[in-house]
């Protein structure tokens, strides 16, 4: 396994103040699917812009989509003179695609001078052939020299971890935001991992990704653990503000030196952990970074407002310190630590739901279902049911069972409505079906003969006949119930 130790000229080196000091390394990487040359063969203008952003790599096909060579001595040497490998994009079609197909491909790149390969559609790996599959592409890019980078992408977290054992990176490509909540992800270095921020999927990231947005992405991909990351807004041009989003790469890199740390941790009204709440941070009412509960965030020196938000049912309620405002500002000087602590109450409350028949006795199992407000399912289950809800508007529905017949709920109504503002209990009322066959009184026995006659015949089915009637009637009789 190749672990990339080595730092080349695009490596931004931060200290993180932790006991001692810890020395983080940041790396830059280039997405580029677009062309190098026009038609007649002359490079363009794309390549000298990559090359002043001084990326460790760059990724780009090794042919246009005409067929045409877009990886060409010319650019080859180009990228090389100036210190950047050049890696070439290779689709594997979930590893559906002809493992033949695949490694002529990465020859075809590799013989011509390109330094790795970036391997895309890249399966999640939870069947033993997939990981075959890419095992085989990894040991053949290998064979041409173990310096050779293989970058697997699956695009997504869900990826199986043996994902490591087959490639030296691993890209979460749009999903990077979530990979810190992989049970495996803290057991590898950051090096090892890459994410991207783009526009190239409509709305894939929940926002535009801009020349403000960008610059804010890379540095939270990079405090998260994530070394690898790159913003764009598309994957075959380069953004209009690419240039911009270097510059301010660079500004966090010079202020590396005189970073302060800000953690941030959310807490229910008991003390519990609450994990996955949203955090921004603002400077001068500009957002410059976000990330999830519990987070870091390594800043430069400076007056900050950190933002708690509210999600579903977590409300936020105060900061721990007794602040109130959802905004709490706060001071960082170099290399100082700095915990904001932010306090949720959850706005839920108990539903209760049960049964009774026309003879008032509680009876079990039976069905209901609860709706929301817009009309959707939010839970189902058999009486008694105890639920925890958000606080709101619900309509709770009671199906009839083989033996009872619902009959209304305790206000009257067929279908239950209740805004639920605290704790509440509902109450559906049936027809008991049996009572004329069997007789009330057998629903009125002491509750321990209920349970072991009554239940019993419920679960036998239907009625033998009038004989085995007879008998069950006479057991109950001589256990002291009254029969008729």
């Amino acid at each position: 396994m190749l672990f990339l130790s080595f730092l080349s000229s695009s490596t931004v080196i931060a200290a993180a103040p932790e006991q001692g000091t810890t020395t983080t390394a940041y790396r830059k990487f280039v997405v580029y699917y677009g062309w190098y040359t026009d038609g007649r063969g002359q490079i363009g203008p794309e390549i000298e812009r990559i090359i002043a952003a001084k990326p460790e790599f760059v990724i780009s096909p090794y042919y246009t989509s005409t067929g045409q060579v877009n990886l060409t001595p010319q650019v080859m040497d180009r990228f090389h003179e100036n210190g950047i490998k050049v890696l070439v994009y290779v689709a594997t079609g979930n590893a559906d695609k002809k493992l033949e197909s695949v490694l002529q491909e990465i020859k075809i790149g590799l013989d011509n001078g390109a330094d790795g390969v970036m391997l895309d559609e890249v399966a999640m790996l939870h069947s033993d052939w997939q990981v075959d599959y890419y095992k085989r592409i990894y040991d053949y890019t290998k064979s041409f020299g173990s310096e050779k980078v293989v970058i697997a992408n699956p695009g997504s977290v869900l990826v199986n971890e043996k994902v490591m054992s087959v490639s030296d990176i691993v890209s979460f490509e749009h999903q990077w935001r979530f990979a810190s909540h992989i049970d495996w992800f803290s057991k590898y270095p950051a090096t090892r991992f890459m994410g991207i921020s783009s526009n190239d999927i409509t709305n894939v990231m929940g926002y535009t990704v801009d020349s403000e947005s960008s610059a804010r992405d890379t540095i939270e991909a990079w405090q998260a653990g994530v070394s690898y990351h790159f913003s764009t807004n598309t994957y075959t041009t380069l953004a209009p503000w690419f240039e911009e989003y270097q510059k301010a790469l660079e500004d966090y890199a010079v202020s590396g030196s005189k970073l302060g740390e800000l953690r941030v941790r959310t807490i229910d009204s008991e003390g519990g952990e609450i994990n996955g709440l949203w955090i921004e941070v603002r400077k001068n009412d500009r957002v410059v970074m976000t990330g999830f509960s519990p987070t870091r965030f390594l800043l430069p020196e400076g007056e900050y407002q950190v933002g708690a938000g509210n999600y579903q049912s977590f409300i936020f309620d105060r900061w721990q310190d007794g602040e109130t405002s959802p905004y709490h500002s706060t001071t960082l000087a170099d290399s100082s630590t700095a915990e904001l602590v932010a306090v949720y109450r959850s706005e839920l409350a108990n539903l209760r739901v049960e049964s009774y028949d026309n003879l008032g006795n509680s009876i079990r199992e039976m069905r209901v279902t609860v709706s929301g407000s817009d009309g959707g399912v939010v839970a189902e289950g058999v009486t008694p049911l105890s639920l925890r809800l958000t606080l709101g508007q619900y309509s709770v529905v009671a199906s009839d069972s083989e033996h009872y017949q619902f009959a209304r709920w305790d206000d009257g109504s067929q279908v239950r409505t209740t805004s639920l503002a605290g704790d509440a209990k509902i109450t559906a009322y049936y027809d008991n079906m049996l009572a004329d066959k069997l007789g009330a009184e057998i629903f009125s026995c002491p509750p321990k003969y209920q349970q072991q006659v009554a239940d019993s015949m419920l679960k036998s089915g239907p009625f033998a006949g009038l004989l085995e009637l007879q008998m069950r009637k006479s057991a109950m009789a001589l256990a002291g119930c009254p029969v008729q």
